[in-house]
């Protein structure tokens, strides 16, 4: 069986059997979940004229007095001193991942010019400071605020903004610690706020710059995320950190420096091709001991493409930490601290403005959060279930994972889905498929999949209390499981009304199969589901799986499969939109072949790779002129340790005359599948890179989302879902639907 910790992409803690739903009023303090989102919410109470924003704008002004006094402004010269001011109150955001008056500072500083004398020269006269007023922050504090919620939002992808400002509010305006409370809400152990190394946090601190109409994004990144050697941060920790005490005027000339180490990053390595030499010239930096080092690595004889060459690496690494280390919410205890104290500030709240405990329900914003959440949580399920099977496999089993191959059962989901779609595949089977190599092109069959497989955990898990639990106590056990309930036991009734609730095609079949799997049954199952050192299951092991499935499945009394019956107009939809499959298919599996070879030319020491399965395709929303598309696909690798890649491509179609746009492709990694949306109206139904060019007008989220996926889709006639009669009733809906599409487009 898959390891848990290849399965999730965060490791959690393993929470008790859920009992009862009055359990969510006597867990201990720092469990309580959706307290921050809801207080104040305008479905969950009654704000009367409580405004957070005014709120913050009243708070946020305090951290910039706060950090002029630390400043030694008195000490610089007046000219040095009013640039100071100036970069402050216009600029001096406290968006980055110190606390907020810290961030401040570096923000303010990072700003001026490298060339200003902070020094005073003797014989120059102090000059007092102009009488500050709160008012003189008012401008840069709005503009902070903004940068805050934009981050927030943009980070997770899964809260509104006024959500991002509830947990602002409860952070008190310091970001590290409201993304932790985001965190502990949506039971998110692992999300990588102390790391501004991840993309994703480079990516929402650039969104936020933007949006705070920061002059030099980028200098903000790059303030947060380079590499400090250790000697500088052990010399800046007294006085960059909450409530620090006050700068002399060498730590601002520390700070300086560390500023000019960061710009001094892209120019580590130069290379320069000497003129009428044909020789190439690397320059490296010479870097003092502990502050980084380049490492050469020369191999020869390198088969690549049928010919032999030498290759020369050069590998710079610049040793340190970022200044985020310098936060106290690295630490374990301390985070654990702070949000207890929330968590008691919360409640105090709560009891003072006469409010239950709840929030109002399955309606309420944080439901709908934990909602997207678990929808992420279970794409990735699935994402991981495809590259654990050998790619001709995978092909072969597509159209059963996407009709039956649901994530709920009594063993780990991975597991469940395999076993599920390998059952449907040999007691109803489909018809027999005129494709011989399918590809999902239509993502919201995925969508369709993932949805119903919510719906029936979410069943399983009510069926399984013993007096009753509410959908939003449902979901924060499977938010704790990472939907994984394979330590639990069920009854055969209980998968049934799950099965029924996810409204599996044979829902009264899969309950009595799945309650049948005896302990024993479960072991040899497992035991076949390990994976090979290339982390994909031996086409042995499958074929035993389907041996000894196909041997239960002769002690089952199952109905003969049957097929629609289709009128000829229907008949005629199917072809078209078959041929457009067919089409679609060789448009798409050619380019990404090309640009496989493109990347294996790029990327000489990585294992080559071939195209596997196409697991997700949406146009661009933002191609308004032009078809420009975002695709998922995996690819299977011709090493022996490596096994298969998930790649996200952006691909062009080009017209006659038309200038092309470059297509590209870059690896994804599994383990952790950025954020998630998954509305009613829209979602986002692939996994994109965590890069500003997406998330910083949500280019990412598309339209048709989760009400979309009950009426019959493109996939129900790629695949040939025709099971039963209601098929051909949907088929002339469907129709119909579309002679009265074009009876209105004719009007126009």
């Amino acid at each position: 069986m898959p390891r848990r910790s290849e399965i999730s992409p965060a490791a959690v803690r393993r929470s008790p059997r859920l009992s009862s739903a009055s359990e969510a009023q006597k867990s201990q303090p720092g469990d309580r979940r959706g307290l921050f989102s809801c207080l104040y919410s305008g479905k969950c109470d009654n704000p009367h004229d409580f405004s957070l924003n005014l709120d913050l704008l009243k708070l946020i002004p305090d951290y910039y007095e706060e950090a002029l006094d630390r400043l030694p402004i008195h000490d610089m010269p007046p000219d040095a001193a009013d640039q100071l001011m100036t970069s402050m109150g216009r600029y001096g955001l406290s968006l980055g991942l110190l606390d907020p008056a810290s961030n401040i500072i570096l923000n303010t500083i990072a700003l001026l010019p490298r060339d200003l004398d902070l020094r005073m020269r003797p014989g120059t006269t102090r000059r007092r400071s102009k009488r500050r007023h709160r008012e003189t922050w008012s401008g840069v504090s709005a503009a902070s605020v903004l940068s805050l919620r934009r981050f927030m939002v943009r980070y997770f992808g899964c809260i509104c903004e006024e959500q991002a400002m509830r947990y602002l509010h409860w952070a008190r305006g310091d970001l590290a610690r409201a993304v932790l409370l985001v965190a502990h809400d949506l039971y998110d152990s692992e999300t990588p706020i102390a790391n501004p190394v991840t993309q994703r946090t480079q990516a929402a601190l650039k969104c936020g710059a933007i949006c705070g109409s920061h002059p030099a994004p980028d200098v903000l990144v790059r303030l947060q995320a380079s590499p400090i050697p250790q000697e500088w941060l052990d010399a800046a920790a007294p006085f960059l950190k909450q409530r620090g005490r006050k700068l002399t005027l060498d730590d601002v000339e520390i700070i300086v420096r560390m500023l000019r180490h960061q710009d001094g990053a892209p120019l580590d390595l130069q290379v320069k091709l000497l003129p009428d030499t044909g020789e190439l010239a690397v320059y490296s930096r010479n870097f003092n001991q502990g502050q980084g080092q380049v490492a050469t690595r020369h191999t020869s004889s390198v088969n690549h493409h049928g010919g032999d060459f030498s290759l020369v690496t050069f590998k710079v690494t610049r040793n340190g930490e970022s200044l985020a280390s310098l936060s106290p919410q690295l630490h374990s205890r301390s985070n654990r601290s702070m949000i207890s104290s929330c968590l008691e500030d919360a409640e105090k709240a709560y009891q003072k403005r006469g409010l239950a405990k709840t929030c109002c329900g399955d309606a309420c914003e944080y439901t709908e959060s934990l909602r997207m959440r678990l929808h992420g949580t279970i794409h990735a399920i699935y994402l991981k279930a495809f590259t654990m099977l050998p790619p001709s496999t995978g092909q072969g089993l597509i159209r059963d994972i996407l009709f039956a191959g649901h994530c709920y059962g009594p063993m780990d989901p991975v597991s469940n889905i395999i076993v599920n779609s390998i059952w449907h595949s040999i007691v109803y089977p489909l018809p027999l498929p005129e494709i011989k190599e399918y590809h999902i092109i239509d993502t919201l069959s995925m969508l369709r999949l993932e949805t119903r497989s919510l719906e029936g955990l979410i069943a399983l898990v009510r069926a399984n209390s013993q007096s009753g639990c509410s959908m939003q106590r449902a979901m924060e056990h499977l938010s704790s499981q990472c939907c994984d309930l394979s330590e639990e036991t069920h009854t055969l009734q209980q998968f049934a009304a799950a099965a029924a609730a996810a409204r599996h095609p044979q829902y009264a079949a899969l309950g009595p199969f799945l309650a049948s799997l005896t302990p024993d049954v479960l072991n040899d199952l497992q035991r076949l589901m390990n994976i090979g050192p290339n982390g994909v299951i031996p086409h042995e092991s499958l074929g035993q799986i389907e041996h000894f499935l196909r041997q239960k499945a002769l002690t089952m009394d199952t109905e003969p499969p049957k097929v629609a019956n289709l009128c000829e107009e229907a008949k005629g939809t199917l072809r078209r939109m078959k041929s457009y499959y067919g089409t679609m298919k060789l448009y798409l599996c050619s380019k990404l072949e090309r640009l496989l070879q493109k990347y294996a030319s790029e990327h000489p020491l990585d294992p080559k790779y071939a195209l596997s399965v196409i697991c997700g395709v949406v146009r661009d929303s933002e191609s308004l002129d032009r078809d420009y598309y975002h695709v998922n696909f995996l690819a299977a690798s011709n090493s022996a340790t490596a096994g298969n890649q998930l790649f996200f491509a952006g691909l062009n179609w080009s017209y006659p005359g038309e200038q092309p746009k470059p297509d590209f492709c870059c690896p994804l990694p599994l383990t952790y599948t950025g954020r998630c949306y998954y509305g009613k109206g829209v979602a986002r139904k692939i996994v994109y890179p965590d890069s500003v060019d997406f998330i910083a007008s949500n280019q990412d989220i598309t339209r048709r989302g989760t009400a979309n996926t009950d009426g019959i889709l493109y996939a129900d006639l790629f695949f040939d879902f025709r099971s039963d009669a209601q098929f051909a009733d949907d088929m002339r809906k469907y129709c119909e639907r579309q002679k009265e599409l074009l009876q209105e487009g004719d009007e126009y």
